[in-house]
């Protein structure tokens, strides 16, 4: 699924970045070293985070995009570094609980996201 799917199926709005990448599961954390040991490359990654930290790793991890739920915004600097790193980042009025849930109900049991089912 294509992070542009994923956006239109979850009303994310968008904030920055590119959205033509591939999605491979779903990472949430708010403990930035517990992320950089955690999220793989193309994991979706859902956070509170909201300052230029999260965009470095977001980049770093190589996240497919971030989700800031609870309809939290980032700042105009660090959405201005998220479109320099070409980072998509969404708001979403949801809880980060709740995005989780829709996320998996978005796989087929027969090819579930990485994280979530292991």
């Amino acid at each position: 699924m294509t992070i542009t799917t994923l956006a239109e199926k979850l009303n994310l709005i968008k904030l920055s970045g590119e959205t033509d990448k591939e999605v491979a599961s779903c990472y949430i954390s708010d403990l930035l070293s517990r992320v950089l040991g955690g999220c793989q490359a193309g994991d979706i990654w859902i956070t509170v985070q909201s300052s230029l930290n999260m965009v470095a790793v977001a980049v770093m991890t190589e996240a497919s995009c971030v989700i800031l739920p609870e309809g939290l915004a980032a700042p105009d600097n660090v959405i201005e570094k998220a479109n320099e790193e070409d980072l998509a980042v969404f708001s979403s009025k949801e809880s980060a609980y709740s995005l989780a849930i829709k996320i998996s109900e978005l796989y087929p049991k027969s090819q579930p996201l990485n994280h979530l089912y292991t």
